[in-house]
């Protein structure tokens, strides 16, 4: 059976599933080089059948993610905003809603952002910015007409339903644990926390969903108290609380603490705030922002970690896995993981709103099935992140000769040897090769490589080429034979992802500075396996060979601001635009003059 997952809201994309399997998923932010982009995912769909060789007309089943997308933020897209623009949506539109008994319509305040040509479903059939009814009709409606598909072939499916679906389905080791899930986002389809555990080999079963598991509300609002955009710099917030001196986090944490509560499966309010933004602005003035990271930060690990345990307590699991965009957040995912009940933590790849196209994917495949438990059994989990698009030889160097701005750029074929040669001498290479990675972190495909041991590449990269924040950290690609020699992890847990993170040894702090955060000496390390990328294991080892250091450090291949690079093109942009030196596509080294 041939399954289409879509998702059209916040980081739109699409997922395609073939008798159980995971063929593709891909972000529309990808291909429309806009990040967080929303809307029906034309480029994906296309992008997802070509991969597998499927043509439209062979789809058996769509499966829809979310059944309440507001038309509000299809008439005036949000991943245009700019961060005096959610401001402007916090005073002009929600202060005169929530304290001045006035409603203002959100598409009069935003009139000058209106995109009329990005609804492109039948606007006869929506009444008004938020009726999510005749959303949800019109967009059946154009998946009907644009698939071809007979009404009952295409399904719509809660949110969090696929959220949880997702991390289930791509366990590693669903078949051998009992399983608990927690998921956890800002909002989504009126619900923003969920409890579910499954039996080994068996359907997940719901154990409690809240409307007041607002951690990931209260977070992106700090974010943009902060002066940093609400959906994208969280993980900004993060990198900048360990930074802060906790006595000067107290205060802050101390109002985050008498607000929301841990209350069993679900979560409850000490004092109930009118809204999560005004409130915080008013409570937090004058307070030092680093500390205001550090206060948000260390309460929303304690959130999650008494959520965890109760969970554990109610179940008796101790298998966890967590999905939604409060995922993201791996320094808490450290906290869980190191509780006595936590047997093993399990955080998928992507697991934000880029995950449910694969999430409805995967809940379909199962509801369609004769016997669930069986297709549960037959259903191969996630082996390979790599489910993006890849370009051969042939392809990359057609697109080389069609590309300008290449003048006085050496081109020529390079081995494992040279490219390690030119990280152990300190050189940082742009790494474009084989499929594209899913999810928001690279994970060696579409990455920025460098040798991770001398402090000063942090901020050779961050001014040169990624152009970001002095205090966000670095990750690093590690050998998975080599993982032990610098990370602490006693419980074995998986980290092929980059969703954990874990102390480093004292080996991991001289071998891997650069590619720690600064302050803590945390990792959150990408394990390569050789069977899941047999080329860039080689690469590393090569590195490993000259240095003696089985990692490298690994960033993401972009500029500050914009998707990780998708095609050839958008890879020799980025090189072309920021100081690298060196652009790896596949086998060829793209060099740019030596500097004098």
């Amino acid at each position: 059976m041939i399954i289409l997952g879509v998702n059209e809201g916040h980081n739109a994309g699409a997922a395609l599933m073939v008798d159980g399997r995971l063929l593709a998923a891909i972000s529309e932010d990808r291909p429309t080089r806009q990040t967080t982009r929303s809307g029906f995912p034309f480029q994906a769909i296309d992008e997802c059948l070509a991969l597998a060789g499927v043509a439209k007309r062979n789809i058996d089943r769509v499966a829809l993610a979310s059944t309440q997308l507001p038309p509000k933020y299809f008439w005036v897209p949000r991943e245009s905003f700019s961060i005096r623009d959610f401001w402007r949506e916090q005073n002009d539109y929600w202060k005169p809603r929530l304290y001045e008994g006035k409603h203002p319509s959100f598409l009069d305040v935003f009139r000058d952002r209106l995109d009329p040509s990005r609804f492109i479903y039948d606007p006869s059939l929506v009444h008004g910015e938020e009726d999510h009814a005749g959303m949800l009709t019109a967009r059946l409606q154009h998946h009907q007409h644009y698939f071809g598909l007979p009404p009952e072939r295409i399904t719509v499916h809660d949110h969090h339903t696929c959220h949880a679906w997702y991390a289930f389905m791509v366990h590693p080791q669903r078949l051998e644990h009992d399983l608990l899930v927690f998921t956890a986002d800002g909002a989504g389809d009126g619900v923003n926390g969920t409890v579910w555990s499954a039996a080994r080999g068996q359907p997940l079963r719901e154990l409690h969903r809240t409307n007041q598991c607002n951690i990931g509300r209260i977070y992106r609002y700090v974010t943009l108290l902060l002066g940093m955009k609400q959906f994208e710099h969280a993980f900004k917030t993060m990198g900048l609380a360990p930074y802060a001196n906790p006595k000067y986090g107290r205060e802050a944490y101390d109002v985050f603490a008498e607000t929301l509560q841990n209350d069993g499966l679900g979560f409850s309010y000490r004092i109930k705030p009118k809204d999560h933004f005004f409130h915080f602005k008013e409570k937090l003035e004058g307070m030092r922002f680093d500390g205001i990271a550090w206060g948000i930060q260390k309460r929303t690990e304690e959130l999650l970690s008494q959520w965890v345990g109760h969970g554990i307590r109610k179940t008796g699991i101790g298998h966890v896995a967590f999905s939604g965009g409060v995922a993201m957040n791996i320094k808490a995912n450290k906290v869980v993981w190191e509780r006595d009940d936590v047997q093993s933590l399990f955080v998928p790849p992507g697991s934000g709103d880029e995950s449910l196209a694969i999430g409805a994917a995967c809940k379909e495949t199962v509801d369609h099935a004769m016997v669930p438990a069986e297709t549960i059994t037959a259903c191969r989990p996630m082996t390979s992140p790599y489910l993006g698009p890849e370009f051969d030889a042939a392809a990359i160097e057609r697109r080389l000769h069609r590309l300008g701005g290449l003048e006085g750029c050496s081109v020529r074929t390079v081995d494992h040897h040279h490219v390690a040669n030119l990280l152990a001498s300190g050189q940082v290479v742009g790494r474009f090769a084989g499929r594209a990675e899913f999810g928001q972190r690279a994970l060696g495909n579409r990455s920025i490589l460098a040798d991770p041991r001398p402090r000063e590449v942090v901020r050779t990269i961050n001014e040169m080429i990624k152009q970001r924040d002095f205090w966000m950290p670095f990750a690093s690609s590690v050998l998975a034979e080599r993982l032990p020699d610098y990370v602490v992890n006693p419980k074995h847990l998986a980290a092929d992802f980059m969703t954990l993170a874990f102390d480093s040894t004292p080996t991991g702090q001289r071998d891997m500075f650069g590619a720690l955060h600064p302050y803590d000496l945390t990792s959150r390390p990408h394990v390569v396996h050789r069977h899941a990328n047999p080329d860039y294991h080689a690469l590393i080892s090569a590195f490993a060979a000259i240095t003696g250091v089985g990692a490298v450090l690994n960033t993401s291949f972009n500029l500050h601001g914009e998707p990780i690079v998708h095609t050839p093109e958008d890879a020799v942009s980025t090189f072309l635009r920021s100081g690298l030196d060196h652009l790896l596509l596949g086998d060829l080294l793209v060099s740019k003059p030596a500097k004098p």
